[in-house]
C-alpha cells in the first residue's frame, strides 16, 4: 500500500508531469499531433532548456497550496481566521500579478510566498475568463456568478484542496463545498465550479479513505454529489451523465483516442468525465493512462493534470516513471509544497514550537 505522505506528493507531481505533457501539444489537433510525433502521439516531453514546462494550471494549483496554508497558518497561530476561500482569492489574486508585464519589479505587497520566485512571473496560456476575474474588485460565488465560464482551470487548481483536509477534521460536505466555492471565483457556471468539488472528493477518497480501486471511489463521490448539489443544481444530471458514459466508454475496446474524440474534452465537465474515463482504463498505470490522456484535439494540458492528479494519488511518486520527474519545471517547489501539505502547520498558539522557515512562508507574507 502507498503511504499517504507518497499519495500526497505522486497526486501534485503527477499533475503537474500530466500537465507539461499535455501542455506541449495544447495547440494541436489529433491529426497534427500524428503528424508531428508519428501514429502513437506524443510520447515524452519536448523540454525547454532542458525542462518540462508546465501550463498555469499547475501554476494556479501551487498558489491554491500556497493559500491553503496560509489561511491554515493564520488559524493556528492566532486562534482565529476567515473561511478558507478568501485566503485562496487572495492567492489566486497574487498569482494574477505575476501575469502581466513588469509583475517581477511592480508585484506591490503579496501574501504568498511565491511570488518570490521571479520564474513563476511567465505566462502559460492562462485561461482569460480567469485574468478577467481576478481584475475585477469582487470576485464570484456560486450565488453570484462573475461570469458563465465552464473552463476547467477552476478544477484543476483545485487539486490541493482534496490532499490537505483529513475527513476526520473537516468534514466531507466542507471539503466538497471548498473545492465548488474556490472554482466559483472565476467560474461562474455550475459545469464550471461543480466538477472542482468532484475532483477535490476524488482525491480525498483516493489519499485519507482507503478506498480499493478507481471504481469503487468514483462511485462514492458521484453518490455524495447527488445527495449534497443534486437538489441545488440541476447541471449535476449532466455531469452525472457524462460520468455515466465514462464508465460504460471504459469497459469497451474502443481507444482512446476515438473515445476522447467522442467526448471532446473542451471545458470543465467533459474533462472530469474523460479524466475518469482514463483512470477506469488504466488504473495504476501512470504512463500508458497520461499517455491516452493528452493525445486528442482537446485542452490537453488539463486533462493531463485533472487525470494525472489521481493516477498520481494512487501509484504515489514510485509509480511515476522517473523520466516524467526529472526534467519537471517546478519539481522542488511541488515537492516542498506537497511535504507542507502534508506536514501542516506546526506551530501553534499555545506552543513553544518555533519554525523559522515556516514562519517566514506563511505568517511574515513580506514578497
Amino acid at each position: 500500500m502507498v503511504r499517504k505522505q507518497d499519495q500526497i506528493y505522486g497526486c501534485l507531481l503527477g499533475a503537474a508531469a500530466g500537465d507539461a505533457l499535455g501542455f506541449c501539444v495544447e495547440e494541436l489537433t489529433l491529426e497534427d499531433i500524428h503528424e508531428k510525433y508519428g501514429p502513437d502521439g506524443i510520447q515524452g516531453y519536448d523540454t525547454v532548456n532542458g525542462f518540462a514546462t508546465v501550463s498555469s494550471h499547475t501554476q494556479l494549483a501551487m498558489f491554491t497550496a500556497n493559500g491553503l496554508l496560509f489561511g491554515a497558518t493564520r488559524g493556528a497561530t492566532r486562534g482565529v481566521m476567515a473561511p478558507y476561500v478568501q485566503y485562496l482569492e487572495a492567492a489566486y489574486r497574487d498569482w494574477s500579478k505575476t501575469q502581466h508585464y513588469g509583475g517581477w519589479k511592480n508585484r506591490g505587497k503579496c501574501y504568498c510566498w511565491l511570488c518570490s520566485l521571479e520564474p513563476l512571473y511567465s505566462r502559460r496560456n492562462p485561461e482569460p475568463a480567469v485574468l478577467y476575474a481576478l481584475e475585477r474588485p469582487q470576485a464570484g460565488t456560486m450565488e453570484e456568478p462573475v461570469n458563465r465560464s465552464q473552463g476547467p482551470n477552476g478544477m484543476a487548481r483545485s487539486i490541493p484542496i482534496g490532499l490537505f483536509f483529513h475527513p476526520t477534521e473537516t468534514s466531507p460536505s466542507e471539503i466538497r463545498l471548498l473545492g465548488a466555492e474556490s472554482a466559483a471565483l472565476t467560474h461562474g457556471d455550475p459545469l464550471g465550479f461543480l466538477p472542482a468539488a468532484y475532483l477535490t472528493d476524488l482525491l480525498n477518497r483516493i489519499v485519507y479513505r482507503n478506498a480499493e480501486s478507481f471504481r469503487s471511489v468514483l462511485k462514492r463521490t458521484r453518490t455524495a454529489m447527488s445527495q449534497y448539489f443534486g437538489s441545488r443544481f440541476s447541471q449535476i444530471r449532466t455531469l452525472e451523465s457524462k460520468l455515466d458514459w465514462a464508465e460504460a466508454m471504459a469497459e469497451t475496446s474502443t481507444s482512446p483516442e476515438e473515445a476522447l474524440s467522442q467526448q471532446r474534452p473542451t471545458d470543465a465537465a467533459s474533462v472530469l468525465a474523460s479524466a475518469c474515463y482514463i483512470c477506469l482504463k488504466y488504473p495504476g498505470d501512470y504512463d500508458r493512462g497520461i499517455v491516452a490522456a493528452v493525445n486528442h484535439s482537446g485542452l490537453s494540458s488539463a486533462l493531463g493534470a485533472v487525470a494525472g492528479a489521481p493516477l498520481g494519488a494512487q501509484v504515489g511518486t514510485e509509480g511515476i516513471p522517473e523520466f516524467y520527474l526529472e526534467p519537471l519545471e517546478f519539481r522542488e517547489i511541488l515537492t516542498e509544497l506537497a511535504s507542507d501539505l502534508f506536514q501542516g502547520c506546526p506551530m501553534s498558539r499555545n506552543a513553544r514550537l518555533f519554525d523559522d522557515q515556516w514562519d517566514q512562508k506563511y505568517i511574515q507574507c513580506r514578497y
